[in-house]
Parts: C-alpha cells; sequence; structure tokens
C-alpha cells in the first residue's frame, strides 16, 4: 500500500479529536484487562497517548519526572482508534521509524504543533508544511519514505493498533503496565502520585 493514498484522504479532516473515543467514567487508580496484551519486548510501563490531544501535549513535561519518581524509562504507543488518532499515529511513526526510536523533545513538539494547531483546509498545503516539519529535523517527509522506510513504519502502526484494540483504551493520555493494568491518569493529582501507582503496579506480579 502506497502511503501517500493512505494519509492524503486523512488531510481534509479540520478537527482531529483522538483525546477520548466514548470513554468510560471510573474513578479508580487503574483497571486489570481481563486478558493482557500478548506482545512481545512490550516495555513495563508504556504511555498510550495520541498527537490530536492537548492533555498528551502537556504530558510531555512531566513524564521525565515520572521515570525519575518510579525508576523506569516509559515507552510509547500512539492509540489507532478512530480515523484521526491513526492519521497521527503514521506522522509519528514516520518520524520515530527515522530517529531510532528516540526523537528530540523538540521534534515531538513540532509534531504537536502541526497535528494541532498547523493544518489548514487545503489538503496540499498540509502536505507541505507536514514535509518541512521533517525537513526541519532533517528527515524524510512521509510522502517519499522509501519501501524499507514504509515496512518499518507500518509494522510500528501494527503494534500501536494491537495494543488499542488488546487493552480497550479509548481515553488518552494513560498508562499501560505490565501489558494487563491500565493507570486512570485523571484519578492522579500529582506526577509523584502517578509514579507511586505505576511503581506498585510494576511489583503487583513480583
Amino acid at each position: 500500500m502506497k502511503l501517500t493514498r493512505l494519509l492524503l484522504p486523512l488531510f481534509t479532516a479540520l478537527a482531529l479529536t483522538a483525546c477520548s473515543e466514548n470513554a468510560p467514567s471510573n474513578s479508580d487508580k487503574y483497571t486489570t484487562l481481563e486478558a493482557p496484551v500478548q506482545l512481545e519486548n512490550l516495555p513495563a510501563v508504556t504511555e498510550v497517548f495520541s498527537l490530536s490531544c492537548g492533555h498528551c501535549r502537556s504530558m510531555e513535561d512531566a513524564i521525565p519526572a515520572i521515570e525519575a519518581a518510579a525508576g523506569v524509562n516509559i515507552g510509547k504507543a500512539h492509540v489507532t482508534f478512530n480515523e484521526s488518532a491513526t492519521f497521527s499515529a503514521l506522522i509519528y511513526y514516520a518520524a520515530i521509524s527515522q530517529s531510532e526510536g528516540k526523537p528530540s523533545k523538540a521534534l515531538v513538539e513540532a509534531l504537536f504543533k502541526y497535528v494541532q494547531e498547523q493544518q489548514t483546509d487545503d489538503a496540499e498545503q498540509n502536505k507541505i508544511i507536514l514535509s518541512q516539519v521533517f525537513e526541519q529535523f532533517g528527515l524524510t517527509s512521509p510522502y517519499t519514505l522509501s519501501e524499507a522506510q514504509q515496512t518499518e513504519l507500518f509494522a510500528a502502526i501494527g503494534r500501536a493498533d494491537q495494543i488499542t484494540t488488546e487493552s480497550g483504551i479509548v481515553s488518552v493520555p494513560t498508562f499501560l503496565v505490565n501489558g494487563k493494568y491500565v493507570v486512570n491518569t485523571s484519578a492522579h493529582n500529582s506526577a509523584e502520585e502517578l509514579a507511586e501507582t505505576l511503581k506498585m503496579l510494576m511489583n503487583k506480579d513480583k
């Protein structure tokens, strides 16, 4: 499948609202999945997020403190639970696949900015703007990825889709711990409190 054919129709979307997809009300700090996510090399803690989510953008500044307090390197997975979230995921993983999985803070912020602020109602103009964002960081535009790069991109999308589907996550940002515990971020009042929940859940099955 050609990446351009997949991306272009999605550029017509003006409002990308992936923060919540019929999110249930739950005041508990976490829920336990009936069936754990079965994915090879899944990090102990994975932040599940979307570039189109303003709360996820704000969470970026808190992640280093949460990692330090919880003593863990947090992985990331972009949700694919609707069309706009999948569009954002394509952008994110096109960048990640060229950054050895460790994008700079500036790059991630530029991706958030593009998705949330820079799109217009002109699909071709959006394509130009997105390509410029990638060029700014020395990356190949999503529209000109090689076949090998596209293969890597779609493999990453497949992993993200499996996490989204098997976890049943419908609201972001949130955290998946040990593949089986979904943290209710909004039930925590601070990064420290969230870190304590993450530590508790990481040790829960030991």
